[in-house]
């Protein structure tokens, strides 16, 4: 039996690996009712406390840049819509659900740093080439995209601590690409590990493609590939400019093609670095909401 076959047996074996709250799921049932109204929508959010008061808090945070304060939820939902509250409200599971406290050779709290800010990343990408973009996205699907990219990671190191703190380690040392030592020493990596915990989270398909290829964008679907080209750029600048630790320590190959099919040309790499390098002082922020 290979390697990867042997990690997806484990993984399928483990029974305290976390499943998101029953709240993610009948928020995603919800949406698709079209007999849910905003009041009805609050009311499922309102069975946890700690999630209603974190969704209040990140949806007045500078990230949405509200008018004016919401201090409900049924105000939140309406302002924002279904999709938009149900993504924060996935966000912020998936964050409590692993939190900052990791093996005191993992920074978790760093590598949560390098997620948020990925997600501050591809907005910034994002408002900088939308007019040559063909679809349109919310900054709550784009922020989501960012902050779970790399989710595999966060299943790797604690249920398979020492072989995954080895391939960190290989990469660092030899200045590799860490999806490269990955798959040298478990057979697999956190590309397709967070893809088959995304299936089973049945998180929304286009950020499923993100976390699965923001490494090889050309192997995305088509109709996801902006999405992921756009984590894809966002990813690699975070990893350059070292904002936050994502164990990259070799900043991940940017594909030749990314900056011109999104419509920006090297004069615009400068500019485009510094915004996000700027905002992404907010995942302090970001960091202190989720937490």
């Amino acid at each position: 039996m290979d390697k990867a076959q042997d990690i997806r047996d484990s993984l399928e074996k483990l029974r305290n690996l976390p499943t998101l709250p029953a709240i993610i799921q009948k928020l995603h049932v919800a949406m698709l009712d079209p007999a849910s109204s905003a009041s009805s929508v609050a009311r499922i959010i309102e069975d946890d406390p700690s999630m209603m008061a974190r969704i209040l808090k990140i949806v007045n945070s500078a990230m949405y840049g509200t008018w004016e304060p919401i201090v409900s939820l049924d105000l939140a939902v309406a302002r924002l819509g279904f999709a938009a509250i149900t993504n924060i409200a996935t966000s912020t599971a998936v964050f409590r659900t692993y939190g900052r406290d990791g093996q005191a050779d993992f920074d978790r709290q760093a590598f949560w740093r390098h997620c948020i800010s990925v997600g501050i990343g591809v907005n910034v990408v994002y408002e900088r080439c939308k007019p040559q973009l063909a679809r349109r996205h919310g900054k709550d699907v784009l922020h989501l995209a960012g902050l779970l990219h790399d989710v595999g990671k966060i299943v790797l190191e604690p249920h398979f601590h020492l072989e995954y703190m080895a391939a960190v380690l290989a990469a660092r040392d030899g200045r590799l690409p860490l999806q490269k030592t990955e798959r040298e020493g478990l057979g697999t990596d956190h590309c397709e590990v967070g893809g088959w915990l995304g299936a089973r989270w049945n998180l929304a398909p286009e950020v499923l493609q993100v976390i699965q290829w923001h490494h090889d964008p050309y192997q995305a679907d088509p109709q996801h590939q902006e999405l992921v080209l756009l984590a894809h750029v966002a990813n690699h600048i975070c990893n350059l400019e070292k904002i936050g630790d994502g164990g990259d320590l070799a900043a991940p190959d940017l594909h030749p093609k990314a900056w011109a099919q999104l419509g920006l040309s090297e004069r615009d790499v400068p500019s485009v670095v510094d915004e996000v390098v700027e905002r992404s002082k907010a995942s302090e922020v970001l960091l202190a909401l989720y937490g």
